[in-house]
């Protein structure tokens, strides 16, 4: 995908600049600026350093450098790399969380064309019976 990327146009919102509303489309998407909406593109999200997304994301590939907080869904992998920071649900069939990165969410794994089921923020542990007599050892 990364090599894809690079031969596919891309459109940047820098640093200082503010945007709130919706992002669809086939080119690259380098986010430095804030973001605040739902993004669709049929190509790569890079989330710079100094870049804040707040909303929906739909795309090939999405790459963390900075802040998001919401909903990722790739159709190939989402990267959370140093210094990122993520909080929300990421929904994709691979997903790398970098050591010296910041997580708080869910995270599911999807098959290749599959479509996602809802995700319950309420995640219950197993119920696990526990029996009247003791085991023997």
């Amino acid at each position: 995908m990364l090599d894809k990327a690079q031969k596919t146009e891309t459109t940047a919102i820098f640093d200082g600049i503010s945007v709130v509303g919706n992002v669809k489309g086939s080119h690259n998407l380098y986010l430095n600026g804030q973001f605040e909406g739902t993004i669709d593109l049929t190509a790569l999200l890079l989330v710079g350093k100094t870049g804040k997304l707040k909303g929906k994301v739909k795309a090939e590939y999405v790459i963390i450098e900075g802040e998001v907080e919401g909903r990722v869904t790739a159709k190939e992998k989402v990267e959370l790399r140093d210094g990122g920071k993520y909080k929300g649900e990421i929904l994709a069939p691979s997903v790398m969380i970098s050591d010296n990165s910041f997580f708080d969410g869910i995270v599911q794994m999807l098959k290749e064309g599959t479509e996602p089921p809802p995700i319950s923020t309420k995640i219950k542990p197993p119920e696990i019976e526990e029996s009247k007599e003791p085991k023997a050892s």
